[in-house]
């Protein structure tokens, strides 16, 4: 099969989109399948990643003031050089109303069958302007029940919708090793208020009372998906709260690349998502479980879906910093259980979240968006 991938970003760029797209796209094609992939970057450039065909154009970036006719013509271009037979956008439900009528007449002129990958659902202006387009897709995957659910509240059909959880690739977290060193928290998300950073902070400042050799590392402080350029603001913001407490030589900010990541949970022993907002999914927190940490999330969206409370690692109320601090502080301060619940984590994500089940789900959808297509017209 060939498919075609459409998105704003792609790795290097950090973001769970990103990760899944790296992952999904690989593992397709170590199948034999043929990826490629339309993505927006700051110059036009071609590239293989993985295997994936990657076509990178700032026209893909989403932006309202995009030339439509330039923008038609690299799609065009795009399609008749992939041959797809499949098109799968990712979170183009919100993207730009511009770049979906120019994809609403390719697909009418090719018959191309669309399918989308909800990874987030936007309750603004924008998210609700593109509900115009919410039957124009094929068939609708949401990454977790909560998603899809949203999206039918939103008026997306329902009988379009399937559900598949993101995968763990077992290869890339079958040899993460425990620390040595200080008890330490990893935080794997980009650092902004909404994933719950500058909470995590004030946590470990309690912590610290009762442990005081407890460190924090905080990533995503790279290139990341920031179209609302809140990025420097908000890092700033957690290095002022740092300075604020006296944390300057407990916490490490770095920017990780993705290959590094499995080295970076081998350097904690509990591994965080205190997201303040409904995270679709969080599949840092998934990676946390593969690499055999236990978790502490916030009850918020889709993470309750794989995090067994008390089981995987614990569930917090969001914003509740000091429940946060304690769940935390208790599994650092408790190194046996920690490395128990750990092992129970990596074993559910084995065992019900592996990218093999990701990839057979996704084919499915594919087959089910294609099968319509193939059947004869009735007169």
């Amino acid at each position: 099969m060939r498919i075609a991938m459409l998105h704003w970003a792609f790795p290097p760029v950090v973001g769970g989109v990103e990760t899944h797209l790296e992952e999904l796209g690989s593992a397709l094609v170590s199948r034999g399948h043929h990826v490629f992939a339309l993505v927006g970057e700051e110059v036009e450039r071609r590239r293989n990643h993985r295997g994936i065909a990657v076509l990178g154009d700032p026209l893909m970036q989403p932006r309202q003031d995009v030339d439509g006719d330039r923008l038609f013509d690299l799609l065009r271009r795009f399609v008749d050089q992939a041959r797809p037979d499949i098109l799968h956008a990712h979170n183009m439900h919100y993207f730009s109303t511009q770049h979906v009528e120019v994809l609403r007449r390719l697909t009418q002129m090719s018959g191309v069958p669309l399918v989308l990958t909800a990874h987030n659902a936007w309750h603004d202006r924008l998210g609700y302007e593109m509900l115009r387009y919410r039957d124009f897709w094929d068939r609708i995957i949401a990454v977790s029940r909560y998603l899809a659910d949203t999206l039918v509240v939103q008026g997306y059909p329902q009988e379009r919708i399937d559900v598949v959880h993101h995968g763990i690739d077992p290869e890339r977290w079958a040899n993460v090793a425990h620390p040595d060193g200080p008890p330490t928290i990893f935080h794997p998300a980009r650092l902004s208020l909404d994933k719950g950073s500058l909470a995590l902070v004030r946590a470990l400042d309690r912590i610290r009372r009762r442990l005081p050799d407890a460190r924090l590392m905080l990533a995503g402080t790279g290139t990341i998906v920031d179209f609302a350029s809140r990025q420097a603001r908000e890092v700033e913001m957690v290095r002022r709260e740092i300075a604020r407490l006296g944390l300057a030589e407990a916490v490490t900010l770095k920017a990780i690349p993705w290959e590094d990541m499995p080295a970076a949970f081998g350097q904690a022993q509990v591994v965080t998502y205190p997201s303040r907002f409904d995270e679709p999914f969080g599949i840092a927190a998934l990676e946390g479980m593969a690499a055999g940490r236990p978790v502490v999330v916030t009850r918020v969206g889709g993470m309750p879906e794989f995090i067994r409370d008390g089981i995987d690692g614990f569930v917090v109320e969001p914003g509740d910093e000091e429940a946060l601090a304690e769940r935390l502080g208790y599994l650092l301060a408790h190194p046996i259980l920690a490395r128990r619940m750990g092992a129970a984590a990596r074993e559910r994500a084995m065992r019900r979240f592996h990218l093999r089940d990701m990839l057979e789900s996704t084919l499915a959808v594919y087959d089910r968006a294609i099968s319509p297509r193939r059947l004869p017209l009735q007169v």
